[in-house]
């Protein structure tokens, strides 16, 4: 049976039973600062569950894609090692919010494993918590299981959400892969040890407790259930394979390595214990195939690689696939070719690989090419820090050492041990360790949103609390910018309290608000909240869980819970944050246009001064891109289109074309912004009613963020007329500098006369004229240094073949490489067959060059003697045989140095 087979037949098992398919949340959690990624089916109901967030229906379906790669759930030093530990999985999972409960999961479960899937029922056994008599004897009475194969376990069958919280009993189905699979018979003890011949395939988690602490349990009044059945292991038992890497699921990617690589794939257990080699080849081949499936799911969802939180954690993985791919064959690139494979085997079940194929194989590339160069760069620091503690007679590399390789240079710590032991030099573990324990929690600190501070803790506490109550927010702005409310609770930002005094500061929540909470890129509004005489200053408007949060100051008089009061928003602040996010949506299509349906959104930042927008693109825009995606927009303001509005559910918005804005959350309506055939998007935000009142759009920067994302920044209204006002005045001004006409007609001049290139030109001869300045200024710095004196001055010595050649050590007072390289080949010419040593003299660094004549490059080579050079002196650098360079910061050494050449040479 297919690993497609199998996912459809869970999803319409439960649809038949009553259950609502729901699509998987991103890998990327919402509004969840807990969670580094989505790593289990029900991290999307965890509201739910709480009883913070109300849903259409009671049972629920789902596929949920799932990364456990750092944090608790970090399982990437096994994978390719074991048979069942992958960074990236697909959970399958059945959901009831207070609707059935042990007797339906349990049949649910059950009835799907044995008819559905027709597994034979003796292949199967049932664990149950020790304290669960009710579950036991539910399995046994209801599905007949003998009482024999029921085992009770305690800890591994109780589950929680967190310290406090919903909590309850489990109940695990394991299959029983045979005896070829494991040594041991006894299925009690297999369980218990973790042993590979039964597998658990199925965790069935009772939701009937609240967990108060410390360890104190009440019964919930509505138990819920979540389960979850990795669709990895189903399929392993399904499809007879003893582990998971050897079925349908990861075999498109792992044949496309071996062809690749020309390496073969072996799946044999007594084949791989003999024989090292096979065994080291199938464990790279299996951990690149895990580690392209959660690369590209992670990059679809907008994650990418960087040097912290999420993005640290996907350049692990990426690199670590590399390295191992690197061990299979040195000069052949593995995660593009695979990562095509698996958009072709699961494209159709999650279409977001297809949609942003472009972009993920773009993002993989470039990653590849950076770690590579990495890598060989990394070896070259590694070997010279290796030199020196044998020179030293040093028996062990620090800690520091290691880390700093490792951090620093992103060279991979246990190819740092494997070269280091190949030199005769071991790695001080215990010191490494403590180096990376200390980044762990630096890491962990950079997560998004881990580091809460205990006020941002109370506000998303006291924005919780409010939700539990039942009550809600009602956002009014999109009809205008004032409008009356109630408040309805408030905090001095540590603690809730009833009355907020002129001079504090504070939260505010009211029943309704004209006031825009911060979200989908657009900054929350500001203004005053009134009440009589009463007045506070809003300074932010926040918004969690849908929650709207002013963040104000008092200025008079005080505000008590209860009080009526108006809410006046901004409206300068307003009208000009409209008109940059209503831009925004023009201009992402305009991107699309101009550069391809490979652009989406990445990120946004939208304020009353700018829109900034973070896309997927993977070179500079050009000149000419930019005057093209400006022009696209302008247009559209020009053509004056109504800004159209319609609420209606997700599916009728897919079906409309509309697109959806990373990092923005949707419900079971959304709301849809039209502009005229241009632009169709999904949007919570406030925007124009018409496209003329953004008056003009122009975009002031553009450049990199990282690996295959790009950022435009803009003005619209207010702001872009300015400054085009302001460049036509430095226009005027740079004409006058320029000794052309100034007249505020003259722009219409050039244009009628053709003359546009005026100033270009004259600027451009200005810049001529600068450059042969700067090379008659290097031509007086080389004539100020007297070659024939140092060529006088040249030693001689006899080569290794019995040759006659010299050497010229210059010790010279400049910086210009350029020059110093021209004085090199000057002293090479004068003693036509030998050796030329030039140090420089600069700010802090100083450059070296050697050269060596082309006639004794076989025996000396210029590139060895510059290292030799360049160590004694604190530097590095490298070249080829005849010429090489390199910089140090000790000039101090210079004597020395210079003694270790002719000392080299035999002199």
């Amino acid at each position: 049976m297919k690993s497609s087979d199998i996912r459809n037949a869970f999803v319409n098992y439960f649809k038949k039973n009553g259950h609502t398919h729901v699509a998987s949340s991103s890998l990327i959690p919402e509004n969840d600062p807990t969670l580094l990624f989505a790593n289990a089916g029900m991290n999307q109901f965890k509201n739910t569950f709480l009883g913070l967030e109300k849903r259409d229906y009671n049972r629920a379906v789902t596929v949920q894609k799932c990364v456990r790669a750092g944090g608790k759930h970090n399982d990437l030093e096994n994978v390719g090692f074991t048979a069942r530990h992958h960074t990236f999985f697909e959970m399958l999972g059945n959901f009831s919010f207070g609707d059935y409960f042990k007797k339906d999961a349990i049949h649910f479960a059950w009835e799907f494993l044995t008819k559905e899937l027709n597994i034979p029922k003796e292949k199967l056994y049932v664990t149950v918590h020790i304290s669960d008599d009710e579950a036991a004897e539910i399995w046994h009475t209801q599905e007949g299981i003998p009482k024999d194969r029921i085992f009770r376990f305690d800890a591994d069958n109780f589950w929680k959400m967190g310290d406090t919280g919903p909590c309850g009993p489990c109940t695990e189905i394991f299959y029983d892969h045979g005896p070829k699979a494991g040594t041991i018979a006894d299925p009690y003890k297999g369980i218990a040890a973790g042993e590979d011949r039964f597998v658990e395939i199925w965790n069935l988690v009772f939701m009937q407790y609240f967990e108060n602490p410390p360890g104190t349990l009440t019964p919930l009044p509505k138990p819920s259930v979540d389960t979850g059945s990795g669709l990895e292991r189903v399929v392993a038992a399904m499809q007879g394979k003893f582990n998971n890497y050897d079925t349908d699921l990861f075999m498109p990617m792992i044949e496309l390595a071996c062809k690749i690589g020309k390496v073969e794939y072996i799946t044999d257990k007594e084949i791989l214990a003999k024989n090292k080699d096979a065994m080291e080849k199938t464990s790279a081949l299996r951990v690149l195939a895990d580690h392209c499936r959660s690369t590209s799911f992670l990059i679809a969802d907008g994650a990418l690689p960087s040097n912290e939180g999420r993005g640290y954690v996907l350049r692990r993985i990426m690199r670590r696939a590399i390295r191992y791919g690197r061990k299979l064959s040195p000069d052949q690139s593995f995660l593009p070719g695979m990562a095509e494979a698996l958009i072709e085997s699961m494209g159709s079940v999650y279409p977001e690989l297809k949609e942003r194929r472009d972009h993920i194989l773009n993002t993989i590339r470039d990653e590849e090419d950076r770690f590579i160069s990495t890598l060989d760069n990394g070896t070259n620091i590694l070997m010279e820090e290796l030199s020196k503690a044998k020179a030293k007679g040093i028996k062990e590399l620090s800690g520091e050492v290691v880390f700093r390789m490792y951090d620093t240079y992103g060279f991979p710590a246990d190819l740092t041990r494997v070269i280091a032991n190949e030199n005769g030099i071991e790695v001080n573990e215990a010191a490494f360790e403590k180096e990376m324990e200390a980044n762990r929690a630096k890491s962990k600190a950079s997560w998004k949103g881990k580091a809460l501070g205990a006020d941002e803790q109370h506000l998303i506490k006291f924005a919780k609390d409010y939700v539990a109550t039942g009550k809600t927010v009602k956002f009014t702005g999109y009809n205008g910018f004032a409008d009356g409310g109630k408040i309805t609770a408030l905090s001095n930002g540590h603690e809730v309290v009833t009355t907020l005094k002129q001079g504090e500061t504070g939260v505010v929540i009211l029943d309704q608000t004209s006031f825009y909470g911060e979200g989908g890129g657009q900054a929350g509004d500001v203004g005053y909240i009134m009440e009589g005489p009463s007045r506070a200053k809003v300074v932010n408007t926040t918004k969690i869980d849908d929650i709207i949060l002013h963040h104000v100051e008092i200025e008079h008089g005080d505000f008590k819970v209860g009080a009526s009061v108006d809410t006046i928003v901004n409206p300068y602040e307003r009208r000009n944050t409209m008109s940059n996010h209503s831009a925004t949506h023009l201009l992402h299509s305009a991107l699309r246009k101009v550069l391809g349906a490979h652009v989406t959104q990445a990120g946004s930042l939208v304020d009353s001064q700018k829109t900034r927008f973070d896309f997927t693109h993977n070179k500079p825009l050009s000149s000419e891109e930019i005057k093209q995606i400006e022009d696209l927009v302008n247009e559209q303001i020009a053509q004056a289109h109504d800004v159209k509005v319609d609420i209606m559910s997700p599916k009728d918005a897919q079906a409309k074309g509309a697109m959806a804005l990373f990092g923005e959350k949707y419900g079971d309506q959304v709301r849809v912004l039209t502009m005229g055939d241009f632009s169709c998007e999904l949007c919570g935000g406030t925007h124009v009613k018409n496209t003329s009142q953004i008056r003009l759009f122009k975009i002031v920067s553009e450049a990199g963020v990282s690996s295959g994302v790009r950022r435009v920044e803009a003005i619209t209204g207010d702001g872009a007329v300015k400054y085009a006002m302001n460049s036509i005045t430095h226009f005027d001004d740079a004409l006058t500098a320029a000794g052309l006409q100034k007249s505020p007609h003259y722009l219409k001049h050039l244009e009628a006369t053709g003359e546009t290139s005026t100033l270009a030109n004259r600027v451009e001869a200005f810049k001529e004229q600068i450059k042969q300045m700067e090379k008659e200024m290097k031509k007086l710095q080389g004539g100020q240094i007297n070659v024939d004196d140092l060529a006088a001055k040249a030693l001689s010595f006899k080569t290794k073949s019995g040759s006659a050649a010299k050497l010229v050590l210059a010790d010279v007072a400049l910086d210009d490489r350029q020059v110093l390289a021209e004085v090199t080949d000057h002293l090479k010419n004068k003693i036509q067959n030998g050796v030329v040593v030039v140090v420089g003299q600069g700010e802090g660094s100083h450059p070296i060059i050697v050269s060596v004549s082309k006639e004794i490059t076989g025996e000396t080579k210029a590139g060895d003697l510059l290292k030799e050079v360049a160590a004694v002196m604190g530097g590095k650098g490298g070249g080829r045989p005849d010429f090489a360079q390199g910089a140090a910061p000790n000039r101090g050494s210079l004597p020395q140095a210079f003694d270790k050449v002719k000392s080299l040479l035999g002199i």
